[in-house]
């Protein structure tokens, strides 16, 4: 986790840096050689931070460190302040979501196709998107019988299959063909092999049967008809496999594990199989043994046809050799070659000119030499090498070759970033060349670096010519320095272009994908298919740009609402969160192991909240969601939309239902840059605007009670302005109008004397049951800077500052500060008192004339909740990072430093959770969810901070019955 107390300063002073205006600083390009020719050469430094610019991330974490094999440091000896008896967690089901980089790949003739996902994901689809079967982690694992060497590493990692280019160096572990289809079982349907990396990044050293490796990566085949695993074997590093003419190719990299054996060299591996029972046995096995055990790495594989293949390999330079490239043309049934020539360029990628009889390659010079790379052509005969075109200082990125001008031949279309004096690429080209005479530029187009991004910008991942068009993946970089779009995690683009370079259609944003996508043909004509960054599963038309599908992905899963959906009389559960969709499931079968999906919906964009009542007056409860753009409202039955409230182009990120005007229907209200309510039908009732000299302001989460809605606001990133206007609110609830609005003072404890922001998140709560204000108070939170608490003797720091006000009047009648900037977890009430959730710690405030009572607990808890537990007792359900615990209500009664659980889950990806009965004893369960990392760094971002909690865990939706 990274609380940030302010975004934009780190953004203008690396823009400044960026800019040049830092007296002391010189290009960093500049202190190297430039060479000959003013063509540009890296020390090895500057290759090393190159790359992290310029190397497409398909796991999103590119900054994690390999584990350094050390053991955790023990925790903190429990307390037995509470000594109570311990509650059992026993897990009944779980449905793990999709993480990473997406592809789809097609497959048979009915429009089916496969996902594959870089965290491990594999499902296969019919032609609506409906999941066939779904491969996940877990089912992985099992198969392969990992077993970890460490007893404190017992939960697993998710495997890292092979995706992902760097465009700087061939030799690092990341390749576009670690997965390929083809019908290796021999029943007429393609079955899907990829190959993962296990135990290497994050480090979890393990023993499987049949290999004496600690790790590495498991090459599997998946029956495409069932989609169980038909063969696996573990590799050292397997980084590319496809299957060509009923033969599977391994190409194996032991340098790039560091627990491979010594001996071993880069290989590259044909099998042919037997087929029976549903599992695949080696019938026949060639090997091209490069007999290198150094740094060398696999560079293409590509299918010639005929029983043909080429493949090229590259070998390092060091101070003692020089590097080279090979190509290759190999016989693929016995591994036999046909011919090979030797580059002093590494190869990067190759395709095919059948017109003109010959293959096309990128070829690339080690940085180390020149930043520089050629055009090559191969002559598929006799494997001739000649250089059609050379160019210096630029980064290749894509390659494909296709007609474009229907005129004779193809044309050769490659795409190349270029750079800023300090490593940053700060534009794409993407130049389409005459395939007759490739020194011929035909045209090009450039995407340059967003204005207001003074780091790394878009670079181009692939590239593919259909229907005399040419359709480009790759990044979009704006708002790169924003919660929007973290290091390019949520935006990219998908660009059309005609045959002689005019822009047909672009999808720049949520709707794109990095690199992967896919051109397909139906009887409806051309289509552009590609996985968001989101998880949704988009279809384009090719000519217009026209999206004519989308089927969310059940990625984290961070907002669930319990419901009888069924009407069988037990409650269901409703879910939802990163991606495009809400899930329905029933109850029961979350208990019994096999979750049954009872209906699924489409929103328009990612959930960040989620409330269920009747809106409509039809005495049934609705789920209505907050989702990024709009409010939508959905039938619980069957997840039909009854409702959209769009947005405006504001950040939807909470609902509240309550029944504003008396007539029995609860309404809507949603906090933006303004305080909206809506009827159930989706008709505006009222808006309540700041005043207008403020400029843009962000709402807080409201609440609704005695006939008022409660909320405060400040304005847009007040953290970095000095007069915030901060202002707490109570408007009529029938008409919008101001009851009072209230600038809050700040308290003795504030450094500054000034309230920095009115919290967003939870930022209000109102209740019957809190003790102050004879049942009509309601709780504002503030931002303000203090030190941690009376008799401290630590700096001044953001925290967080509450209010009880007298909901009638807005007089304060009860303040305190709490904890730091970002922990305020949420409120809620039980019995007359008063609960506060924060990090780490719980508060119970129980009135005037009583002190208030603070728990500490192990753990790194967020919120809280009280639940129903076994026989009946009252429990403290709180959601933590990497977990869900117990704890018995006597934390506050107990005078220890730290209180200790009664039980917990473990799970890596855990943070929220749901509490309710679903059996129908009587009792809670619990289901453990994840956390909305990008809601909450948007809620923080709109204030002028940042709020980012990263994990390395598998992600999945768990139940668990407490006893």
């Amino acid at each position: 986790m990274r609380p940030t107390h302010t975004r934009r300063g780190l953004g203008l002073a690396s823009a400044l840096v960026a800019a040049g205006l830092c007296l002391s600083a010189a290009p960093a390009v500049m202190a190297a050689d430039s060479g000959d020719g003013g063509v540009m050469k890296l020390t090895d430094a500057q290759a090393k931070k190159l790359e992290a610019n310029v190397n497409l991330d398909p796991y999103g974490d590119a900054g994690e460190k390999a584990d350094t094999g050390k053991k955790p440091a023990a925790k903190t000896p429990k307390s037995t302040a509470a000594a109570t008896d311990p509650v059992t967690f026993t897990g009944k089901s779980t449905m793990e979501g999709v993480l990473g980089m997406g592809a789809t790949v097609p497959t048979g003739k009915k429009g089916d196709y496969f996902t594959v996902h870089s965290r491990g994901n594999v499902q296969l689809h019919s032609a609506d998107g409906e999941s066939k079967w779904e491969r996940t982690n877990t089912s992985y694992y099992e198969d392969w019988q990992v077993k970890p060497l460490r007893v404190y590493q017992p939960e697993p990692f998710p495997i890292r299959i092979m995706m992902g280019y760097n465009a700087v160096t061939p030799f690092t572990p990341s390749s576009d063909s670690g997965y390929s289809t083809g019908d290796l079982t021999g029943d007429g349907v393609d079955d899907i092999v990829f190959s993962a990396s296990v135990g290497i990044m994050s480090y979890r050293p393990f023993t499987s049967p049949g290999s004496s490796l600690p790790n590495g990566t498991f090459v599997t085949v998946l029956d495409g008809r069932t989609g169980k695993t038909a063969w696996s074997k573990l590799y050292d590093y397997a980084t590319m496999v496809k299957v060509v003419d009923d033969t599977l190719l391994v190409a194996d990299v032991p340098s790039l594990n560091m627990n491979s054996p010594a001996t071993d060299t880069t290989k590259l591996t044909g099998i042919r199989f037997s087929s029976a029972d549903g599992k695949l046995t080696p019938s026949s096995t060639w090997t091209y043994d490069t007999g290198e055990t150094g740094d060398s790495v696999w560079g293409d594989i590509q299918d010639l046809g005929k029983g043909r293949i080429v493949v090229s390999w590259d070998r390092a330079r060091t101070d003692t050799v020089e590097g080279r490239g090979r190509t290759l043309v190999m016989n693929v049934a016995d591994g036999s070659v046909t011919w090979q020539t030797d580059s002093m360029l590494y190869s990067r990628q190759i395709r095919v000119d059948a017109g003109r009889g010959r293959l096309v390659a990128v070829e690339q010079s080690d940085v180390n030499d020149a930043l520089k790379y050629e055009i090559a052509a191969y002559d598929l005969k006799n494997g001739h090498r000649s250089t059609l075109e050379t160019r210096v200082n630029v980064l290749p990125t894509a390659l494909t070759v296709g007609d474009l001008t229907a005129k004779a031949g193809d044309e050769y279309v490659v795409a190349e970033s270029s750079l800023d004096n300090y490593l940053q690429v700060n534009a794409n080209t993407v130049r389409v060349l005459n395939g007759a005479d490739p020194g011929k530029l035909l045209w090009s187009q450039t995407t340059k670096r967003d204005a207001d991004n003074a780091t790394k910008g878009p670079n181009t991942w692939r590239l593919q010519v259909a229907d005399g068009k040419l359709v480009a993946a790759g990044d979009d970089d704006r708002m790169i320095n924003t919660s929007q779009n973290v290091a390019g995690g949520r935006y990219a683009a998908t660009t059309v272009y005609s045959g002689k370079g005019a822009v047909v259609w672009q999808n720049k944003g949520l709707a794109g994908a990095p690199m992967y996508q896919e051109v397909f043909t139906d009887a409806a004509g051309t289509h552009v298919r590609v996985i968001d960054q989101s998880q949704n599963i988009r279809t384009f038309k090719l000519t217009n740009g026209k999206q004519q599908a989308i089927t969310p992905l059940q990625a984290d899963i961070s907002y669930a609402q319990s419901a009888d959906v069924n009407k069988d009389g037990t409650s269901d559960v409703v879910m939802a969160g990163s991606s495009n969709g809400v899930w329905a499931y029933s109850g029961p079968s979350l208990m019994n192991g096999k979750p049954e999906k009872l209906w699924r919906a489409t929103v328009p964009g990612a959930v960040h909240d989620m409330r269920k009542g009747d809106v409509n007056g039809d005495g049934k409860d609705e789920i209505v969601v907050a989702a990024d753009s709009a409010v939508v409202v959905l039938n619980a039955k069957n997840g039909k939309t009854l409702a959209t409230i769009d947005g405006g182009g504001q950040f939807v990120h909470s609902v509240k239902l309550a029944d504003l005007d008396g007539d029995g229907e609860k309404d809507i209200v949603v906090p933006t840059n303004t305080l909206n309510a809506y009827y159930g039908d989706g008709h505006k009732i009222w808006s309540y605007a700041a005043p207008e000299a403020l400029g843009d302001v962000v709402f807080s989460d409201p609440s609704v009670q005695d006939g008022k809605v409660y909320s405060s606001y400040s304005k847009l990133h007040s953290l970095d302005v000095e007069d915030p206007a901060a202002t707490a609110l109570a408007v009529n609830a029938k008409t919008g109008k101001a009851k009072w609005s209230i600038a809050p003072k700040a308290p003795e404890a504030s450094s500054d004397g000034v309230i920095h922001a009115a919290l967003t998140y939870q930022g209000t709560f109102a209740s019957p049951e809190i003790p102050y204000a004879d049942g009509h108070a309601v709780v504002y939170t503030w931002d303000i800077q203090s030190q941690a608490g009376v008799g401290s003797t630590e700096a001044n720091s953001p925290h967080t500052y509450m209010e009880i006000r007298d909901g009638r009047t807005g007089e304060v009648v009860y303040s305190t500060t709490m904890g730091g900037l970002w922990t305020h977890g949420g409120f809620f009430t039980d019995d007359g008192k008063l609960y506060q959730a924060g990090t780490s710690t719980f508060r119970k405030f129980s009135g005037e004339g009583t002190e208030d009572a603070k728990a500490s607990v192990l753990g790194q808890t967020y919120n809280g909740a009280f639940a129903t537990g076994p026989g009946g007792r009252k429990l403290l359900i709180a959601g933590s990072e990497g977990g869900v615990s117990a704890y018995d209500p006597s934390i506050f009664d107990s005078a220890a430093s730290f209180q200790s659980s009664l039980g917990d889950i473990d799970g890596i990806g855990f943070r929220n959770f749901l509490a309710t009965d679903l059996d129908g004893d009587g009792n809670d369960e619990v289901l453990a969810l994840q956390g909305d990392d990008y809601g909450l760094d948007r809620l923080a971002d709109d204030l002028g901070g940042a709020y980012q909690v990263f994990d390395n865990g598998i992600h999945q939706v768990s139940t668990f019955k407490l006893s």
